[in-house]
């Protein structure tokens, strides 16, 4: 468990009571408090047009918490990258890399719901067709310094180039995909938060994506191979779990709002000491917490660990004090002599 590493995966989504600018506010607070600490990286997620996400676009986020943290790495999680044209997003990846120090990952997806592609006037085949062809001239773009038009057209010679290579992400609730993101040399979260796949199939699709890993790059170490989860860590259980109930209902009807929305029946709200019971959560006490995140990485296998801080209506106070126990007591339990 010694090589686990741990980060914080943001939704920045809709706190009622709290206008946008004050929740920007809070949650870069939780990125100062986790740049403080054991945590490697900060991820954004990118929404539009939902409850359940504020930073529509995750590289601005990004930049915004490159001025704020020092250590960090910063994880636009995901770019959809059909939503982009294919320059500008090459030409924004390498300026916040340049503002963040380099500092910077990148998350690329060809987006989790239709419903936000047809705010831009897309269906799922033209997602998909988009992605297949933009992903490749973006990241050749970053690598070699020189933008090839998918399209086709001159190739454009970048005044903007980051100055090392920057690690990709791909997460995915596709077990399919587990193979070609390990032969690509990426790093994943696999399943998303509550949603995730059970302990059992994390272990198969884990152990799948080290030996491809292997096989494609023997020798060297696999890319990570992570999950995310919700997280609230208090002084005692019953606190934590005070803490969480009415967040997480707050949070859920975010998770639903846009499908609902579009009149797409959503299962009802989850059990939180359910799901804690299945690990899909992590909730309690530091020690409640550490003995949770142990069995996890235990039966798993997984290297990383993104821990969701902030979300529904966790007031600042209580995100900061959870980030803080995580990482002051929980981390070093799980990873003693470290």
């Amino acid at each position: 468990m010694a090589d686990v590493e741990f980060g914080v995966f943001d939704w920045v989504d809709v706190h009622a009571g709290r206008s946008i600018a004050d929740t920007y506010e809070d949650r870069i607070a939780v990125a100062r408090r986790a740049d403080e600490g054991n945590f490697t990286r900060f991820h954004v997620a990118e929404h539009h047009g939902a409850t359940l996400g504020l930073a529509a676009s995750p590289g601005l986020f990004a930049a915004a918490l490159a001025r704020e943290t020092k250590r960090l790495r910063l994880v636009p999680t995901t770019f959809i990258v059909p939503l982009y044209d294919p320059l500008r997003l090459v030409e924004e990846i390498a300026m916040i890399d340049h503002l963040s120090h380099g500092r910077l990952e990148i998350g690329i997806g060809k987006g989790s719901s239709p419903h936000e592609a047809t705010m831009f006037g897309f269906d799922r085949d033209t997602m998909g067709a988009r992605y297949q062809a933009y992903t490749p001239a973006v990241l050749d773009a970053l690598a070699t310094g020189v933008f090839v038009p998918p399209g086709g057209g001159a190739p454009v010679e970048l005044t903007i180039t980051p100055d090392r290579p920057i690690p990709v992400w791909y997460p995915t609730s596709n077990p399919e995909s587990i193979r070609m993101t390990a032969e690509n040399g990426q790093n994943t979260i696999f399943g998303f938060a509550f949603k995730s796949p059970d302990i059992a199939v994390i272990r198969e699709h884990r152990d799948l994506f080290v030996e491809v890993s292997e096989a494609v790059r023997p020798g060297k170490r696999p890319p990570l191979f992570g999950i995310l989860r919700h997280v609230v860590v208090a002084d005692t259980d019953e606190r934590a779990y005070e803490v969480a109930e009415a967040a997480f209902a707050a949070h859920y009807d975010n998770f639903t709002w846009l499908w609902r929305k579009h009149g797409t029946p959503q299962p009802p709200q989850p059990d939180l000491r359910a799901l804690v019971d299945q690990h899909l959560v992590f909730i309690g006490s530091p020690s409640s917490v550490a003995a949770q995140v142990s069995d996890v990485i235990e039966a798993t296998g997984v290297d990383y660990i993104a821990g969701s801080f902030a979300w529904g209506t966790l007031s600042r106070d209580d995100a900061l004090r959870s980030v803080d126990l995580f990482d002051t007591e929980v981390i070093p339990a799980v990873r003693p002599g470290r």
